[in-house]
């Protein structure tokens, strides 16, 4: 009977040792990652990354308090909706995702609509406060307690707090999703290669957000310090991996920015009909150049870029993108024709077409045609 109690004592003197060291890791982590965020400098001057800076204060802010967050835990009782862990997550939530949307959008996220978006958790708070102060405090520290006090004030209110949590979480996702689309169309309206379209980085980052949403979940409806040590080692890596992915920021900003703010240079005035402009863009086989935009397309032609855009998707039913594709592909199927000896290889086509990659040549010819290039040669 000795043995067993002693290796019992042994296994949890070791479990809440683990759990303290864990804490003890994540701090000075997360630390160095807020201090990262705000000294690494940008690889280049623009006014234009004052949003993405901007971004990354509220990401070294969200950094410092989960550290603040993990020195209190360590010396706390592990609780089922803890309220400072309530408050913390709320906060880590909020910022997090508008740091993102602050990203793909940068002219949508001003102090007003920030602040807004911390008025429910301050809310939850001051309901909290209230209650805790005219009733007495309930310890949940087992999920017993949990059930059999539910319709106490004080556990009440921390139920709400949390309800309130998953629905912020849940709405961040949607804004986050909607950004994404709106991104989608407009670079769809702008770029000709769809290699061009993509923000695989950013996407990475909000599905690294999302992580740290569910974990989040995990730990507030958790007591056992072995799941709190694994949680915490988890968090601490998907913290590491966002904080590196948001460095690379300025990389893709340079791709983004065309598409996020108009160009400097006035538009030109609007005087033409579609037909004309339609007609230039042809005999002058502007479609035919690798990485043509649509503000390029609009320069050459003399007009804005509103207005082209405007016009292809009210003449042509379709948006930049899909009508540069469509004249490139029939370019391409016109060079077949003349080949009759199959003298050009796929790739001289694709390169001679406009595309940098054979594979997005192949995938937009099956789009537009119905078969693949070599099938269509072949008929």
């Amino acid at each position: 009977m000795l043995i067993p109690k002693i290796c019992c004592t042994f296994a949890e003197k070791f479990e809440t040792m683990l759990f303290r060291y864990s804490f003890y890791i994540l701090i000075p982590v997360l630390l160095l990652m807020a201090v990262l965020m705000v000294v690494v400098p940008l690889p280049q001057k623009d006014e234009r990354l004052r949003g993405y800076m901007f971004s990354r204060w509220m990401l070294a802010l969200s950094y410092v308090a989960l550290s603040l967050y993990c020195y209190f835990k360590e010396q706390m009782t592990l609780e089922v909706f803890s309220p400072i862990f309530l408050f913390m997550s709320n906060l880590q939530a909020c910022l997090l995702a508008l740091s993102h949307i602050n990203l793909v959008h940068p002219q949508r996220v001003t102090t007003r609509y920030a602040v807004w978006h911390f008025v429910p958790t301050v809310v939850c708070l001051l309901i909290y406060a209230v209650c805790r102060v005219l009733t007495v405090h309930v310890p949940l520290c087992t999920y017993d307690a949990l059930y059999a006090n539910w319709l106490h004030p004080e556990v009440l209110a921390r139920i709400v707090w949390m309800v309130q949590y998953v629905a912020i979480c849940v709405y961040f996702i949607l804004q986050l999703m909607r950004e994404g689309e709106r991104w989608r169309v407009m670079a769809e309206d702008f770029f000709a290669d769809n290699q061009m379209i993509s923000i695989r980085l950013i996407r990475a980052s909000i599905c690294i957000v999302i992580g740290i949403g569910l974990t989040t979940f995990v730990i507030a409806n958790n007591i056992y310090p072995h799941v709190a040590v694994a949680m915490n080692i988890l968090i601490l890596v998907q913290y590491i991996v966002l904080g590196f992915l948001f460095l690379q920021y300025p990389n893709l900003f340079v791709q983004m920015r065309p598409v996020l703010y108009e160009s400097d240079v006035p538009s030109a005035p609007v005087n033409k009909r579609w037909d004309t402009i339609r007609r230039t863009i042809i005999s002058s086989k502007l479609y035919l150049r690798s990485g043509i935009t649509l503000e390029q397309v609009a320069r050459e032609v003399g007009v804005s870029r509103t207005y082209l855009s405007n016009s292809i998707n009210q003449h042509e039913g379709m948006n930049f993108n899909a009508f540069i594709n469509r004249l490139r592909i029939l370019e391409a199927q016109h060079l077949m024709r003349e080949d009759k000896e199959g003298g050009l290889s796929m790739q001289k086509i694709a390169e001679q077409v406009g595309y940098t990659e054979q594979s997005n040549f192949a995938r937009q010819f099956k789009h537009w045609s119905g078969k693949t290039p070599r099938e269509w040669r072949m008929s």
